[in-house]
């Protein structure tokens, strides 16, 4: 896949900051530093292990060709730490690095950098809360000094993320300069990383919407206010991070295709696909050799029983939409801000948003299928087929957004468990509980969070136990997480 997002943004612009090792001899700059950060974000959401493994697993966007334990939810504990190393050490620690050099050097613009790298790690600490079911290190996380730092509840977490976001995009100024290099998403445009910010805090007021609406409905209305900047509103002002052709700055899962094929398009995913002839179904994924036809693996096979082990004469797999070198880690696109305006007009809410929950609903569609690179005419047949109904909107907005999110795994799931969604036309289920069963005890369907990396309870153990306790006692992948009320 090319690059998605405007050409007016150079897909190479800042990249030559990734080779420069911020922890070497050289003095790593703030510029270095936001890359690296950056980088790893995008690669701690996208790589085969946690991209792949855990998220486009737990969606059910792609099943197992050789090795079914993760789509049994059986994890790879190593993997776990890796992903929870990968958030703290890799990327808020680079960054509140990136933020000291800023605040010490005071160059013009700095108050504007130094926000952009907090809405960054507001990102990063919306991800671990939700991936881990609320309580995490968050407050004292990052002081260098402590080395056991507290657990704060989701509920915390979240109130934190809300007010961060807020008084960062009264702190962005359009007046005063960004980044001059090294920031891949947008480049430096204060203006854009506004409307992330907005965006990111409807995404994150609307999952608590179930739990406190009333908080829910004062941050949506806040960010809605165009007084404020914005909101993602076209796609050239999606947040993506564009990787390039070659390693080592491709896109991480196109990496883990060139030595071994793993993963396979679920069942799941492509039959409902065909459900309703979505044109997205030839971008998503491969055909059958010799074939126009389209075949998901069944999800959540036993090691050997009837997997494919990537024959595609079998089963289809991936297309480069996934897989490419150059496909784009989505962080927020402008598909998923359309289905969240949908549902908050779906709920009631009143924050003085103009529109009908159907309008955004079949934009959201629209986006999602132009980025695909689908024609107007397919995009038109295909929204007569899957008319929004307002009686059932959870159904349609939560199924449309998960076939608009493909690639975002991690985030998908968490939508799944949020909205508990199903095919609004049959009543029908549209996932499934792993064909030969779940290696977890305590897992029946999916779990509704990750556990925490079993060093937390030797490297912490105080704070870790008083956490269990807020989710019930044990470090389990069944407990629920605070918003996931349904």
């Amino acid at each position: 896949m090319t690059c998605i997002i405007s050409a007016a943004f150079s897909c190479t612009d800042g990249f030559e900051e990734m080779n420069k090792d911020p922890n070497g001899a050289e003095v790593a700059t703030p510029s270095q530093l936001l890359t690296n950060a950056q980088y790893n974000m995008a690669t701690n959401i996208a790589d085969e292990w946690n991209g792949a493994r855990f998220g486009m697993y737990y969606a059910q966007y792609w099943s197992a060709t050789y090795y079914a334990e993760e789509s049994r939810y059986q994890i790879r504990e190593s993997s776990n730490q890796n992903m929870w190393d990968g958030f703290y050490a890799d990327v808020l620690s680079q960054l509140k690095q990136a933020q000291r050099l800023e605040q010490e050097a005071k160059k013009p613009g700095f108050e504007n950098r130094i926000a952009i790298s907090e809405i960054i790690k507001a990102y990063a600490y919306h991800f671990l809360s939700d991936i881990y079911g609320g309580p995490i290190p968050y407050k004292e996380a990052l002081d260098p000094g402590d080395v056991t730092p507290q657990y704060d509840t989701g509920e915390a977490v979240y109130a934190g993320l809300l007010n961060t976001l807020e008084a960062q995009v009264k702190v962005l100024d359009v007046s005063k300069p960004g980044y001059a290099s090294g920031e891949i998403i947008y480049h430096g445009d204060v203006a854009l990383w506004k409307k992330f910010a907005n965006s990111l805090r409807l995404r994150i007021a609307l999952r608590m919407a179930d739990v406190k609406t009333a908080e829910a409905t004062t941050a949506i209305k806040s960010a809605l206010d165009p007084a404020n900047g914005g909101i993602i509103a076209t796609q050239e002002e999606s947040a993506l991070f564009n990787w390039l052709p070659a390693t080592p700055n491709n896109n991480p899962i196109n990496e883990s295709f060139k030595n071994r094929v793993d993963f396979s398009m679920s069942k799941t995913f492509i039959d409902y696909l065909k459900l309703y002839s979505d044109p997205r179904l030839p971008v998503f994924a491969l055909p059958l050799i010799n074939s126009n036809n389209f075949v998901g693996e069944v999800y959540g096979l036993e090691n050997g029983n009837g997997s494919s082990n990537g024959n595609r004469t079998l089963v289809s797999l991936p297309s480069t939409y996934a897989t490419g070198a150059q496909a784009p880690t989505v962080w927020m696109d402008l598909a998923e801000v359309k289905f969240i305006q949908a549902e908050i007009l779906a709920r009631g809410l009143n924050v003085g948003l103009k529109g009908t929950a159907e309008q955004y609903y079949k934009e959201g569609i629209t986006a999602s299928m132009r980025f695909a690179g689908v024609m107007d005419g397919p995009i038109n047949d295909y929204l007569k087929k899957v008319p929004y109904q307002p009686a059932k909107w959870k159904d349609c907005i939560g199924s449309q957004k998960w076939i608009a999110m493909y690639t975002q795994g991690m985030q998908a799931w968490l939508e799944r468990l949020r909205l508990d969604f199903k095919d609004p036309y049959t009543g029908k289920a549209i996932f499934t509980a792993p064909a030969d069963g779940s290696l977890d005890d305590d897992v029946t369907e999916v779990p509704t969070r990750m556990s925490y990396p079993l060093t937390e309870a030797s490297l912490n153990g105080a704070h870790y136990r008083t956490a269990l306790d807020k989710i019930g006692g044990t470090n389990t992948k069944s407990a629920k997480n605070w918003w996931d009320k349904y």
